[in-house]
């Protein structure tokens, strides 16, 4: 899954009722079907982590603050295009 399709995804489970720590849950579910998910098995799924620190950490006011931009079209871009470049970063 590309950068961007991540950020569209976790910003979207986000909203949903189900939320971050439900699927979370799902996966870990899914996983364990034998009943023998192991801690080590657990921590490669780091997209709770990862979307709760997008979510918090590049959020609305970093933005106002980095580029002095107020809400509209361009602010959105502007978001979902900073998260974008965190999750490349942190894939590296």
């Amino acid at each position: 899954m590309t950068p961007e399709k991540q950020v569209s995804f976790i910003e979207r489970v986000a909203k949903s009722i189900l939320g971050l720590e439900g699927l979370q849950t799902v996966v870990y579910c899914d996983r364990n079907r034998s009943g023998k998910l192991s801690e080590e098995e657990k921590q490669k799924c780091t997209f709770l982590e990862v979307g709760n620190k997008i979510l918090n950490e590049i959020n609305g006011e970093y933005i106002k603050e980095k580029y002095n931009i107020k809400n509209g079209v361009e602010f959105g871009n502007k978001l979902h295009e900073e998260r974008v470049k965190y999750i490349k970063s942190i894939r590296k």
